[in-house]
């Protein structure tokens, strides 16, 4: 039967709202960590007697570059023994990496950003996310309540952020690219980088236009969605393991599911994470420990490559959720002679734009390094294209009232039965119940009554006939015992009268 296939259609539709929230905006330098300690590392690990258990254990970049497997060094970041720890005290901190930022042109702060995270102030909140892959991330969160929610759009407005990815802070055997990875996500939502975002790159401005595409699912049995981390079934295997990370991060998203899934199960067989969403429990996976290095590659050979893994079973795609396409351009930047205009007026950013803190004046005028600018800055502009927005719904291909029309337009097209019919013939059939229901009351009342009259009768001539009875015998017993005898016929006295 057609309807119990349970097919489904998507619809698409363009809304136009008053108001949008801004999204939420994550930023990664793409170098882990800081050369310095990795190079003051390594001179310490060839000390004799150092601890190589902890952290990056290798005693040479010769050592470190033997553990690839493979020939375009690809894996080689598998191999750096980070932890939380050094992820901030030698990733680039938050102050390090934002030089400016402004909402609307205003800014963002209020004065330059000079402490690490968390960072709240009344515009603007900025978070962390450590990861072994992409290092000490930055999440920034506009504060709807005092910038407010977006009511116009355009690349006039939106906001900006000037990025310093510190050039000279890069291992080259670790990071063979410079830049920085961006990613768009819900502010509710957890930032899987690794998934998702862009690359920008220095001596550029990156001109970032968003849209918002809202898609509605439907659950079971029309889809395979799910509706929340209440609804899915990882939360009960986070249950049995004493996980609380939902407490922090409830925002189901597929990309977040497979992440925590993930996570659970390397704990689970390892004792040990590589995304440490809770930054309270577990620990990193650490390669100087061999036992963590043998049990995280057969992991990864028994669990990442094996498409019918328990992850793909726990975790399927939200049933509501909110997409943001980006559309990207790029211009050469900085026009050099605008920037001195721009730290004339903000005299705190000439630090951060001058190479090793040195300020060099010619008539009151800032000289910059053009080749530093270039090699370590950039800029991005983050917008919203439109206030409108697409909204994908999956509905029921085919509902209950249609099945019920099909079913009434083949009655009466095969045996000329239509609903108004069939509604008659069952008033019909109620009004002969009903008189049939009234033919019997009728008659069981006229049943009773003529039976309650006969008895009343009965009882009436039984009490009339004892006493007729009584005044018979006595008439009788006077008329025999009178002195002149009984009372002759009347036709014998009219026959003596003649």
């Amino acid at each position: 039967m057609k309807y119990l296939r349970f097919e489904k259609v998507t619809t698409t539709e363009e809304i136009h709202s008053k108001e949008l929230q801004f999204p939420a905006l994550t930023v990664c330098n793409l170098n882990i960590l800081k050369k310095q300690f990795l190079v003051d590392q390594l001179k310490t690990n060839d000390a004799e007697g150092h601890d190589r258990g902890k952290g990056f254990c290798y005693v040479s970049e010769e050592a470190f570059l033997k553990e690839s497997n493979t020939k375009d060094l690809s894996d080689i970041w598998a191999n750096l023994g980070v932890t939380l720890p050094h992820l901030k005290n030698y990733g680039h901190k938050v102050y390090d990496l934002i030089v400016q930022c402004t909402y609307n042109s205003k800014d963002c702060f209020n004065q330059s950003i000079k402490e690490d995270l968390p960072l709240q102030t009344e515009n603007i909140t900025i978070t962390d996310y450590p990861s072994t892959r992409l290092g000490y991330c930055h999440t920034i969160k506009l504060n709807q309540s005092t910038i407010g929610l977006v009511r116009r759009t355009g690349q006039t407005l939106g906001l900006t952020l000037t990025l310093n990815i510190e050039r000279n802070e890069y291992w080259n055997l670790l990071s063979p690219e410079y830049g920085v990875r961006i990613m768009i996500h819900p502010q509710a939502a957890y930032p899987t980088v690794d998934r998702g975002g862009i690359v920008l790159h220095p001596g550029t401005k990156s001109y970032m236009s968003i849209r918002i595409r809202e898609i509605n699912r439907l659950p079971y049995p029309y889809g395979d969605c799910t509706e929340s981390f209440d609804s899915s079934p990882l939360k009960e295997l986070l249950k049995s393991k004493d996980e609380n990370i939902l407490k922090y991060h409830n925002y189901y998203t597929y990309e977040f599911c497979q992440l925590i899934c993930r996570e659970m199960f390397l704990l689970e067989n390892c004792s040990c994470v590589e995304e440490q969403v809770n930054s309270t429990t577990s620990r990193f996976c650490n390669p100087c420990n061999k036992t963590d290095e043998n049990c995280r590659d057969n992991f990864k050979k028994n669990f990442d490559d094996n498409d019918n893994n328990e992850c793909n079973s726990l975790c399927k795609p939200a049933c509501q959720d909110v997409r943001y396409d980006l559309t990207l351009s790029t211009s050469e930047w900085p026009n050099l002679e605008f920037q001195e205009f721009v730290l004339q007026r903000w005299p705190e950013l000439i630090p951060d734009f001058v190479e090793n803190n040195q300020t060099v004046k010619v008539n009151d005028t800032i000289q910059l390094n053009e080749t530093f600018i270039n090699k370590n800055f950039l800029r991005a502009h983050i917008f919203i294209q439109e206030m409108n927005y697409l909204r994908y719904n999956d509905k029921e291909a085919y509902t209950l009232p249609e099945l019920f029309a099909d079913l009434g337009g083949c009655l009466g097209l095969y045996i000329g039965v239509s609903l108004i019919s069939i509604i008659e013939l069952h008033e019909l059939f109620l009004h002969i119940f009903l008189l049939f229901i009234t033919k019997l009351n009728r008659s069981f009342n006229l049943e009773s009554s003529k039976t309650n009259h006969y008895e009343n009768n009965v009882s009436k001539g039984q009490s009339r006939s004892s006493v007729q009875l009584m005044n018979i015998q006595q008439k009788g017993y006077s008329d025999n015992f009178r002195p002149e005898g009984p009372t002759p016929p009347i036709f014998w006295m009219r026959e003596r009268k003649e």
